[in-house]
């Protein structure tokens, strides 16, 4: 009897060994498959963070090459104009934003070498490779072994798939920091803190370029208000030298839609907005100095001007009644030289009557102007002239009573009182060369 209840208690106490250990293994695997679970998830959140973090990078670099497109159209001098005088050009801030803001590098590929612009101090962008678009300075979140690591990665070693590999851009100005950029290719770093590392990095590169879009805007528009009130001093409407500047396809007033305010929350809508503001600023600056060249706004002798008789009704200097003077006369010693206010054709050169000897200059446009009492000329019909070019020398030929030049400008053949494009030269003051 004894013996068939110890048999009877050590399977009793078997089975419920079995059971204990059966529920143990079913908990483990219910641990099991929670933990997998939420390494799938966590892998979705990395990559969803990964892919992101790889769309900002590519809104930024679209965002780079056009700030680099309108510092390139800002700073350009093929018009003939500068955007401050020559003096003080070394501080202006649109040529601090193209050479210390904008130093666009393109990131390393296979077969293709890193070019640097160590040489130059990184003042200038670096050239890009043959399809290449400019990138925004301080990291590269190309997935796989697309771009460099830094020294701190193991070399040799190809980084895995999914790894995000930061490229050294400890040359370029204004790169992050170099600790942060270690720290995000640390491999034993965790995955969240390397993501929030380089997320970071993008905020940092995020306010440099709406900082340097900033330092932009505010040159561009300075100068174009400046270049758009001599255009109004000398009484030509800015809308009319606009439009001959812009091709036909790219009219102005082919404009419209409905209106929606822009947004004035988040760093997306400010950038937008300020991105809008400069491009305006600049395409007018632009176009206003396509036309320069090609309008009177400068001084037709050096030094300062002492005019002697101005535009209009006056007596005149040989008969003493009232007559109309057809632009003004401007005292200068025997034999200086005159220059040309604007590029164009020499349509006159020779003696007109009471002119003397007369250079007349189109300037396209409906607009000429006119030299006269010249005592030689430096010109002939149909030649084409610079702003600046030296067309004759001061004298007193024709109806003179001493050394002086007389000067006209005439829009579609009616004379205009010069002094107006004389204000608006001075007006400009070293912005024209």
């Amino acid at each position: 009897m004894f013996r068939d209840e110890l048999l009877a208690g050590l399977l009793d106490r078997e089975t419920q060994m079995q059971y204990a250990y059966e529920d143990r293994i079913a908990a483990l695997r219910l641990r099991l498959d929670q933990l997998a679970s939420r390494q799938f998830i966590d892998q979705d959140g990395v990559e969803g963070k990964v892919q992101t973090l790889v769309l900002r990078q590519a809104q930024l670099e679209t965002r780079a090459a056009v700030v680099a497109q309108l510092v390139e159209r800002t700073i350009s001098r093929d018009a003939g104009v500068t955007m401050v005088s020559p003096a003080s050009r070394q501080d202006s801030p649109a040529m601090s934003a193209a050479r210390a803001g904008l130093p666009l590098a393109k990131a390393p590929s296979a077969g293709a070498g890193a070019v640097q612009n160590a040489a130059k101090g990184a003042l200038e962008p670096a050239p890009l490779a043959a399809g290449g678009k400019p990138q925004p300075e301080g990291l590269d979140l190309r997935l796989g072994g697309e771009s460099k690591p830094l020294p701190l990665a193991p070399p040799n070693v190809a980084p895995k798939r999914g790894e995000l590999v930061p490229i050294d851009t400890s040359f370029m100005p204004g790169a992050a920091p170099a600790a942060s950029l270690a720290h995000a290719a640390d491999p034993d770093a965790p995955m969240p803190t390397r993501l929030e590392t380089l997320a970071l990095s993008l905020d940092r590169i995020e306010r440099d370029q709406a900082r340097r879009l900033s330092g932009i805007v505010q040159p561009a528009m300075e100068a174009a208000t400046r270049l758009r009130r001599a255009f109004d001093i000398a009484g030509l409407s800015v809308d009319r030298y606009l439009a001959r500047t812009v091709k036909r396809k790219e009219v102005a007033a082919a404009v419209g839609g409905p209106f929606l305010a822009a947004p004035t929350k988040g760093t997306d809508g400010l950038f937008e907005r300020d991105l809008a503001v400069a491009q305006t600023a600049v395409a007018t600056l632009d176009g206003l100095r396509r036309a320069l060249p090609q309008t009177p706004l400068r001084k037709p002798l050096s030094g300062d001007l002492q005019m002697t008789s101005t535009f209009g009704y006056r007596t005149d200097p040989f008969f003493g009644r009232p007559a109309l003077h057809s632009g003004v006369d401007l005292r200068e010693d025997y034999g200086a030289p005159v220059r040309a206010t604007a590029a164009g054709v020499v349509s006159v050169a020779g003696p007109q009557g009471g002119y003397g000897n007369l250079v007349e200059i189109d300037h396209g446009g409906g607009m000429s102007t006119r030299y006269g009492h010249l005592s030689a000329i430096n010109v002939a019909p149909g030649q084409q002239v610079g702003p600046g070019a030296v067309v004759g020398r001061v004298g007193s030929t024709g109806r003179s009573t001493g050394p002086h030049l007389h000067y006209e400008v005439r829009i579609d053949g009616e004379a205009v009182d010069p002094s107006r494009f004389l204000k608006a030269a001075s007006a400009l003051g070293g912005i024209v060369q």
